[in-house]
């Protein structure tokens, strides 16, 4: 018999599931009043929505005091399902990273979201489900121990400014504010939303006046709406970064920071499968990288762990030891295909390009327009000629592989720590005849990497870490 260590309900957030099918019932008398059109068919909806929200509520509540987590000396066990019941048992030993996030609406009902991360890549390698805040705490301590006192990282001031700003994911806020204007229509109703959209239209305006002072108007609009995004992002990367530290203790790594969406990762350090150095074209600007580690089946989440310098490798080892800076040795280009890298970037600048002298002749008002999409291409294609030169693979002396590749503007350098992978050389008849393949790396979280067009003589000759 296994001692329980720990055990308990999941929180009453839980239930909002069965809530929400209730909500959708409700619509069916709110379509009759309609059809019916008057008064006392409304009145009878409402009461009939009244009762099926209660009646949900009630089942939730009772099939709630059902679902919970026990820990016991060997395994994590969940009891999840509302009316279809499922026990889920996770190995201790197979944890590779905990996660609780406890964005704004959840810290207001007292509760964090645990998401717990296999070290297999297969099978049931992730649970998420919702503990009181205090339970949460105590589940990532029992589990995951770790002295948050041994800080490795702690970023301030200049420091701090990098991290948020290599953190800023412009694409995911963007979508993020989108999706934020179409709840607040739905919750606070259209006339609220209509004036918080024209006082922000109001002062993009007045920067927009001032842009085309510069540059043309469609130019100027767009140089705007970016500007825009881009502060939304660094506001929600200055509100996630908030705090931010990185210490390790033992076989555990802890990162956790931010204020109004406050994240804690316990990731441990022998189920570390990869370690991605990334150079963005900001960090390129700011002279650092953003190192994101990859555990099991968890990719390495939205913040990267550390901002360091280029060839700041002892910071790197304190956290990761296994990590090793490769013996850098470029490519030998005889033989590799330059169109392979820049085909992509040189089509839409193609394309672009075409569209700019059509508008040249028939439309030379959208000329301006068309110049900032074909400076991004140009920066692909910058971008492609780059990795022509630099991607590759190594072996590093303390036998870890090393694995650099471009992808879009972003180069990335894979030190792969695990032999839980896979390596896979393919050969087209063109590389073939020159001696060359692609090299690709499936990791346990099912992320590939891939650098194209190496030496297959070098490739066949590369070990897995014992």
């Amino acid at each position: 018999m296994e001692d329980i260590r720990l055990k308990g309900h999941f929180h009453i957030v839980y239930i909002l599931k069965i809530i929400r099918y209730g909500l959708i019932l409700c619509l069916v008398p709110m379509v009759q009043a309609l059809l019916n059109f008057d008064l006392e068919s409304l009145h009878r909806a409402l009461r009939q929505d009244a009762v099926i929200l209660i009646a949900m509520a009630a089942l939730g509540a009772v099939l709630w005091r059902r679902v919970g987590f026990a820990l016991t000396d060997k395994a994590l066990v969940l009891d999840t399902g509302i009316l279809l019941r499922r026990r889920v048992s996770f190995a201790r030993r197979d944890i590779a990273v905990l996660e609780q996030a406890r964005p704004l609406w959840l810290r207001i009902a007292g509760a964090s979201r645990v998401t717990v991360y296999m070290a297999r890549g297969r099978g049931a390698n992730k649970a998420t489900f919702y503990l009181p805040r205090r339970q949460a705490a105590a589940l990532a301590e029992t589990l995951l121990p770790v002295n948050s006192e041994a800080v490795l990282f702690a970023p301030t001031r200049a420091e701090r400014a990098r991290l948020t700003m290599l953190s800023a994911n412009i694409a995911a806020t963007g979508a993020l504010v989108l999706v934020s204007l179409r709840q607040t229509r739905r919750i606070l109703g259209a006339g609220l939303e209509q004036k918080l959209n024209d006082l922000a239209l109001g002062q993009l305006a007045q920067v927009e006046k001032l842009l085309e002072l510069v540059l043309p108007a469609g130019v100027a609009w767009l140089v705007t709406l970016g500007f825009a995004l881009w502060g939304v992002a660094l506001f929600w990367s200055l509100l996630s970064t908030a705090g931010f530290r990185v210490c390790r203790s033992g076989g555990v790594i802890l990162a956790k920071g931010g204020h109004v969406n406050h994240t804690e990762r316990r990731i441990a350090a022998a189920s570390i499968s990869a370690c991605d150095v990334r150079l963005t074209p900001v960090g390129r600007l700011l002279g650092r990288r953003a190192v994101y580690l990859s555990a099991g089946s968890y990719r390495g989440g939205d913040i990267p762990v550390l901002v360091c310098k280029p060839g700041a490798a002892a910071l790197v080892q304190a956290l990761v030891p296994q990590f090793t800076p490769p013996p850098y040795s470029p490519e030998v280009l005889a033989g590799r295909s330059l169109p392979l890298f820049l085909w992509k970037g040189g089509a839409a600048f193609a394309f672009f390009g075409a569209l700019m002298g059509v508008s040249l002749w028939k439309m030379p008002r959208l000329t301006s327009l068309l110049a900032l999409p074909l400076l991004l291409c140009l920066g692909l294609l910058l971008a492609g000629l780059e990795a022509w030169v630099t991607e590759g693979v190594w072996q590093t002396p303390g036998g870890t592989l090393a694995v650099q590749y471009t992808r879009g503007y972003t180069r990335h350098t894979v030190w792969l720590l695990t032999s839980d992978l896979s390596l896979t050389c393919r050969q087209t008849p063109f590389s073939e005849s020159v001696g060359r393949c692609d090299l690709i790396a499936r990791l346990p979280c099912r992320a590939r990497v891939k650098a194209r067009a190496v030496k297959y003589a070098r490739a066949v000759r590369l070990k897995l870490v014992p």
